[in-house]
């Protein structure tokens, strides 16, 4: 079956590159007043490589947006405190793959390397995520249909573009749905070593990476009460540090931020065109002291939370704007469905499951699927009360996988028996529609979910 599943999601990555090549060929682009990554400084008297013409033309219809960050930080690192938003693990691969291609004397101009990289490196992050996800749902389920189902939606899910284009949610639903799938492992099976790294991978990748903590220390819990083990204290040791690990990595990334921003001793050289692009938007460089930035007077100096209330407004119910009215469309339909199976699931278990169930330690063996429903519903809620609304499909789409799961429950055993006027006929319309116009869009440069 691994072998069907990479097929179907690499499949669906060459429709989306395809769509988007098309668009950015046919339709002009929109030029948003945003953030765009600041160009090198090209010398006259080098010759630009025929390369460098080819990937622009094919793939530039993928760096827009977000994406613009990712490559500015896999190019520049961390020169803008706007950049802080956006976590390092996916830019520095970009940066870390990108520096062995040019020792190989790839012809191709470095900004332009970067992209290709991003972008193939996404490819396969995707086709890994889609087979992890089918192995996690089996494990989970043991249904081979609701498996195949939850990674063909996964394959041409709402965000689909988002997987493709020069962003880290291939990368976090790769690292998170290994890291789940190690967790639901028997206990014969459990592997420290790949719970710690996958989870380091989820929060260098992105900030509700941290909530995946959450696997190891549930499941953990519940190999301990369900089981009688004479090795516990030893299990309990490399649980502890499959977690500090990750944290301490973290906190490591922090104090490199603050190094760069906060310390009066750092001094930082930027490239020229770094410089005239911040004194043109007037963003804050890095290496300028603790009086730049008043993130590093706080108590726990953590730029996020600061980077992300002041430069795009993100708090509780900050986002609830009549303006932003087309952006709450856009996500009404992810959110709608995933409050309402959410709900529906925790109503059945708090009103049939637990009543029926002879001791809390039968629920507790049974219902798998339980931390899965409560960390999704727990990101739902976030999505609708905290942050950017347009950013809930993508966020959801890459974090959790009982979107897939909820969504497999309504499709038919067959695509043939798909009727529009049923659930799974809306699910599909649903999928395709903002599969396509979500690449169309995006990929010239027009706002999307």
């Amino acid at each position: 079956m691994t072998l069907k599943v990479t097929k179907l999601a690499l499949t669906s990555r060459l429709i989306v590159l395809a769509v988007q090549m098309l668009a950015n060929w046919v339709v002009p682009d929109h030029k948003p007043d945003v953030f765009r990554m600041p160009m090198p400084i090209v010398n006259a008297t080098v010759p630009v490589h025929g390369l460098d013409t080819l990937v622009t033309t094919c793939l530039g219809g993928l760096r827009h947006w977000d994406g613009e960050y990712f490559l500015h930080i896999a190019y520049y690192l961390y020169t803008y405190e706007n950049t802080l938003a956006f976590y390092p693990l996916y830019p520095v691969l970009i940066r870390n793959v990108a520096m062995v291609c040019e020792t190989l004397n790839v012809p191709m101009s470095q900004h332009v390397l970067m992209l290709f990289i991003a972008v193939v490196l996404n490819l396969w992050f995707f086709c890994e995520a889609a087979n992890y996800l089918y192995q996690l749902t089996q494990r989970v389920f043991n249904d081979l249909h609701k498996s195949w189902n939850a990674a063909l939606i996964f394959c041409f899910n709402p965000a689909s573009i988002f997987f493709s284009a020069a962003y880290s949610e291939s990368l976090f639903a790769y690292a998170s749905f290994i890291l789940m799938l190690e967790c639901v492992r028997p206990k014969q099976q459990y592997n420290f070593v790949r719970i710690c790294v996958s989870l380091t991978a989820c929060i260098m990748c992105r900030s509700n990476g941290l909530i995946a903590v959450g696997f190891p220390l549930y499941f953990f819990a519940r190999h301990l009460i369900l089981t009688a083990n004479v090795k516990r204290c030893k299990q309990l040791i490399r649980m502890s540090l499959a977690i500090i690990i990750p944290l301490g990595v973290l906190h490591a990334y922090y104090f490199y931020i603050y190094r760069m921003y906060c310390m009066p001793s750092t001094r930082v050289k930027h490239p020229e065109q770094v410089v005239h692009y911040a004194n043109e938007r007037n963003y804050l460089l890095a290496g300028r002291g603790p009086e730049g930035s008043p993130w590093c007077q706080y108590t726990l100096p953590f730029p996020y939370n600061y980077v992300q209330s002041t430069y795009w407004d993100v708090g509780f119910l900050r986002y609830y704007q009549w303006k932003q009215l087309p952006n709450f469309l856009l996500a009404m339909p992810m959110l709608v469905f995933m409050h309402w199976h959410c709900c529906d699931y925790l109503w059945f278990l708090a009103t049939k499951l637990t009543p029926q169930a002879s001791s809390w330690r039968e629920l507790f063996k049974t219902q798998k699927s339980l931390p899965f429903v409560l960390h999704g519903a727990f990101l739902t809620l976030v999505c609708a009360l905290f942050v950017n609304i347009q950013v809930s499909t993508r966020l959801l789409a890459s974090a959790t996988p009982i979107f897939y799961w909820f969504a497999a429950d309504h499709m038919p055993k067959s695509l043939a028996q798909l009727s529009f006027r049923s659930k799974a006929g809306a699910l599909f319309i649903w999928c395709t529609t903002y599969c396509a116009c979500g690449t169309i869009l995006f990929a010239n440069n027009f706002p999307w979910t």
